[in-house]
């Protein structure tokens, strides 16, 4: 398994679980349907995605528009099937969609900067809960908190998202950042084909500096499986960082995974009976702030999504998960 921006489903591996309602994050369950050219009918499934709550008059979301792939789509306006997770967890009540506002699979295909959707409902929402203002200022933290709903393997899924903080790659030009060179004399092919993937990736992103990206090395640079790294089912879920008032402020969504083709008995962190999806090695997220991305969201608010933004100070204080 490669590329992951066509499959979304399943928190973050070896992420800390966290309460939804502190860091305004939902689980998505949306129905698709594929039609199957050879017996010419149509396969319906469902999948689970993550996404951000940014706005309660009315309630919108924020998550990647590849989890709408194939969505089914229903009444009048033609609007995603889909349904917030055990909504009543974050004082969300009857929720009913509205409005979603999405480009389509294809174009999100060829270019990455486009996978963000806008999603409005229509619902009660109790004083809990907080919107996610979305930063615009263009520095960027030390650390940041990625969440999710998706699991690994072994993982018990739970009724909570489950975050990790991460120190951002400082430049994705240098693919070292990701597989240091150590790993390419161990086994040059299979560092070949995850650095061809990497560059194909790049190539998609057709705006300079709209990903942000955090790789799987630890302090000795070495890659090390157990560290927290999205996975499937945290597409659309935040990137977080503390403003100077101790509130959590969106910077990204998870857009995309990478993996390894195949296992490696020269690279000792590979274990018997693991499946590839325990091996992601680039996590990419979508940047909010970039104006490629802003000019949608904005167009989202003035058609009717309540969308905040900030740029407020960051905070010198933890990310929250000591």
């Amino acid at each position: 398994m490669g590329l992951t921006i066509g499959q979304p489903s399943q928190a973050i591996i070896h992420g800390l679980a966290f309460p939804g309602v502190a860091i305004s994050t939902v689980k998505l369950t949306i129905q698709h349907a594929h039609f199957l050219q050879s017996v010419e009918k149509w396969e319906y499934y469902d999948s689970i995605c993550s996404a951000a709550i940014v706005g309660l008059k009315p309630l919108t979301l924020i998550t990647a528009a590849h989890c709408l792939k194939e969505v089914r789509l229903t009444g009048p306006q033609s609007l995603p099937m889909l349904a917030i997770v055990q909504p009543a967890l974050l004082g969300i009540d009857s929720p009913k969609m509205t409005q979603a506002f999405y480009r389509p699979f294809e174009t999100v295909a060829e270019n990455i900067t486009q996978d963000i959707a806008v999603l409005v409902f229509d619902a009660r929402v109790n004083g809990v809960i907080h919107a996610l203002p979305i930063r615009l200022e263009d520095s960027l933290p030390d650390q940041l908190m990625i969440c999710g709903y998706g699991h690994g393997y072994g993982e018990v899924d739970t009724r909570h998202p489950r975050c990790g903080e991460r120190k951002l790659i400082t430049d994705l030009s240098d693919f070292y950042q990701v597989l240091p060179k150590a790993y390419r004399e161990k086994d040059e092919m299979l560092h070949l084909q995850a650095q061809t993937q990497f560059a194909y990736t790049q190539a998609l992103v057709h705006a300079e500096h709209a990903l942000l990206a955090v790789n799987r090395l630890n302090a000795l640079n070495e890659y090390d499986h157990t560290i927290p790294m999205p996975t499937a089912g945290d597409s659309g879920g935040p990137w977080l960082l503390l403003n100077a008032h101790g509130r959590y402020e969106l910077l990204a969504i998870t857009s995309l995974v990478e993996r390894f083709y195949n296992p490696s008995p020269q690279w000792s962190f590979f274990q018997k009976q693991v499946p590839l999806s325990e091996y992601p090695y680039i996590a990419y997220g979508l940047r909010l702030s970039h104006p490629e991305v802003l000019g949608f969201l904005q167009y989202a608010q003035h058609s009717g999504a309540d969308i905040q933004f900030s740029a407020a100070t960051l905070s010198p204080k933890s990310l929250g998960l000591h």
